[in-house]
Formats: C-alpha cells, structure tokens, sequence
C-alpha cells in the first residue's frame, strides 16, 4: 500500500481494486475460457429463441397455418377427438384458442411403435373440425426443418442433455452471474473510487471503443464496451437462467429464505359442494376466476395431469400469444372435486413472489413486449461476442508473451562464464 505522501491524485487507501486487481484478472481470465464454448453455444441458441415461434411457422408453416376459420370447438371435443386419435399416448397439454390463420397445437406422452420408434408426440389439428394436420418428435434430433427450432431451444436451455444439461447450464449461468461483478469491477478505475471527482472521468473510456491501434486493443474494446451498455441485461439473463434451470434447487429456496413470500392459498372449495367437473365446465370457472381478478381474455391453454386430475389453465389470451408484462394468469382446478387449487394473475404476492414470477417473463423478453425480445435477443449475440473477444484477448496476450521470451538474451552458464573470464 503506497504511503500517504506518496499516494497518486484521487487515489484511497478505502479502495481495494488497486490491491486485489490482478488476483481479480486472473479469475475473469480463466473463469471467462472455461464458460467460453458453453456461453458461446447458450447465447446464440438463445437469440434464435427468443423468436423459436416466429421462425417455426416460416420453416412449417403447414403445421402452423391454416385457411380454416377457428371454429372454437368445446374444449372437451378437442380432447375427445386428440384421445380417439391417440389412445396410447395421454394429453398433456393443448393451446387450443389460436390468432386467426393459426392452428391448435398439443402435446402427447412420448411413445414407441413396434418397431422401437418414436411417435410423434407433438401434434397440430385444424381449428375448424379438430382434423390433424401433421405431428413431430418434440425432442427430435437434430437438423431437419421439422425438429430444427424445437432442437435449438433445447440446446439452449439444457444442451440436449436433458437433466444433466440443465444442471450444467444452470451452474453456468451461476458462474457468469458471479463473473458479471468480477467483470463489471474490473471495468472501474483501480485506484480511484466512485466518491472522488475523477473517477468518472477514469471511467468513461471504459464505455468507449477507441481507434484501434492494433487488433488486440480492439478486441478489449469490444469486450469492455459491450458488456457495460449492457451489463444490467446481462446479469438479468444470468440470474434468470439459475432461476429456469435450477428453480427448485437453487433459485427458489434462496429465494425464499431471503425475501418474504405469501402463504400458499387454501383450495377454494366449488360452490354447492364438491363434486366432478367436465372440462368444459372447468374451463368455465378457471375463466371466471381470472374475470374475478380483472382479467378480460378466456383460457387458451390447457396441462392435464392425473393421479390427483387436475386441469392447469396457462394462458389466457384472445390471441393464442403471450401477454407482454408478467405474463398470464394461472387457474388450476381440480377435476373431481371441482375445487380451485390455484387462482392467481401475477404480478401479485410479497417481494419474494414478484422476484419468482419476474424471472420467465424478464428472460424471455417479453416483460417488455416486442422491444424486450429484441433486447433479449441482443443480449445472446454480445453473450456470444464476449465469449469469443475474451478467448481473442487471451491468446493474443499469451502470443506476446512467448514472442517476449523468444527475445530476451539468453544467460550464460556460470562454468561457460568463468571459462571466458
């Protein structure tokens, strides 16, 4: 630590950067190669993603359009007629109020044919009589135009590794989150701190890409540029990927030891006492329970799960799209007694609840609508520049160094020395 009478203009011995900066370079360095490939691989995946749906229907579109008009056939045909097609393979979930030109979509339980096959498990139906127009694997390998999108999100989110990817990416996405403050610390002045008056004026290059005098100086850059503008994004990203990769085992216990959160609702009991629902009637009360919360359009979307049966109404939209903001409301209810066991239009509950529900929407993008997926969208691409200029910056340095070795004189060999002596 420089003494007192000799410590540089602006400098405070309250500010560690100085001290502990290159133990903090070193960590950025090789935390930064080792996430490389794997954050190289999520931020482009990522951005594909973030529009899976929209390019989707360009890459199938007999799949997902139709000349048909939208006959919005009761809820419990549409099962009917998806169970009769399919009586091996169990519904699990069916989006079946589409946009106008759209068409109904649901999800089977995987299975095998005879011959060891699998069946298509992802299915597409006519909104005007339910007819099916084609069906896919849903995890269908690998670069097709039938499974492309499908793949690629799958890629994003678990490395099509199914659990074991999803535990790496999860403890990826903790990492770099972890390495966005390293990272943003290192970006700070070492010896001047926030409080003094030079300090934003140290700062301000760090924002800036200069004239580059040579390809190293401007990949570093790039590399600092970037990730400031879009700093506060990027650890959003990397929080919210520990947050949909490892939900229940990471994200949401912390969640919930540090914040306050609301106590799981009692089952709202149905009116007249319990007794058996139809889907049709059970859409009805999952609509009127989001009505009760304000909320204007009709359940869209439907998960089935038995063992206890219950129905899960996941999206309520006039539209078949996503709400912009903290998404739809959520209506489960259960089907043998006729019970809500789950009626809530988020944002709502305490601080630890918002943190929850923030985070789908927040890395999706669509917390902001059309303008957050493209800013989600960006996030994936500048993921991926940074991943490629740090590993650029690395090997540079270490190319000048060797050639730096290469040519400092060798010693003499001491016996070699006192010969010529």
């Amino acid at each position: 630590m420089p003494h007192p009478k000799t410590r540089g203009k602006g400098e405070s011995p309250f500010w560690p950067l100085r001290r502990s900066r290159s133990a903090m370079v070193a960590l950025h360095r090789y935390v930064g190669l080792v996430l490389a490939p794997l954050l190289l691989v999520i931020g482009l995946t990522g951005s594909i993603s973030v529009f899976r749906t929209e390019l989707d229907r360009m890459l199938n579109p007999d799949l997902w359009t139709t000349q048909s008009q939208d006959r919005h056939l009761p809820l419990s045909a549409l099962v009917a007629a998806i169970t009769k097609a399919h009586p091996d393979q169990p519904l699990i979930a069916l989006e079946y109020r589409p946009a106008p030109g759209g068409t109904l979509h649901a999800y089977l339980t995987p299975a095998l044919t005879q011959s060891g096959k699998s069946k298509p498990d992802e299915i597409f139906l006519d909104p005007g009589d339910a007819h099916e127009l084609g069906g896919r694997v849903a995890e269908g390998c690998c670069l097709n135009r039938r499974v492309l999108l499908p793949f690629i999100y799958r890629l994003h989110y678990s490395l099509a590794a199914g659990t074991t990817g999803l535990w790496i990416v999860g403890i990826t996405a903790l990492i770099w989150t972890l390495d966005c403050v390293n990272g943003l610390l290192l970006t700070l002045p070492p010896v001047t701190p926030p409080w003094h008056k030079g300090f934003w004026r140290g700062w301000k290059p760090a924002w800036q890409i200069a004239q580059p005098r040579n390809a190293l100086r401007l990949f570093f850059d790039l590399h600092r540029a970037f990730g400031l503008w879009l700093w506060v994004l990027l650890l959003g990203m990397a929080i919210s990927g520990v947050a949909l990769a490892l939900g229940p085992q990471v994200f949401q216990p912390v969640v919930r030891t540090l914040f306050p959160v609301a106590p799981i609702a009692p089952e709202i009991p149905l009116p007249g006492g319990p007794h058996a629902l139809t889907l049709d009637d059970a859409e009805a009360l999952a609509g009127q329970n989001a009505e009760n919360r304000n909320w204007k359009a009709r359940p869209a979307a439907i998960m089935l799960t038995h063992a206890p049966e219950r129905a899960l109404f996941y999206l309520f939209s006039d539209t078949g799209q996503i709400p912009a903001g903290f998404g739809s409301p959520l209506s489960t209810i259960a089907l043998d007694t006729g019970a809500t066991v789950q009626a809530n239009v988020p944002p709502e509950g305490k601080l630890g609840d918002l943190i929850l529900q923030l985070q789908d929407p927040f890395h999706s993008g669509r917390l902001a609508g059309l303008t957050g997926r493209i800013l989600v969208c960006a996030s994936g691409l500048v993921t991926a520049l940074l991943s490629i200029t740090g590993v650029l910056i690395w090997e540079r340095k270490r190319r000048a160094r060797r050639r730096a070795r290469l040519k400092q004189p060798r010693p003499i060999p001491a016996r070699q020395a006192a010969g010529n002596g």
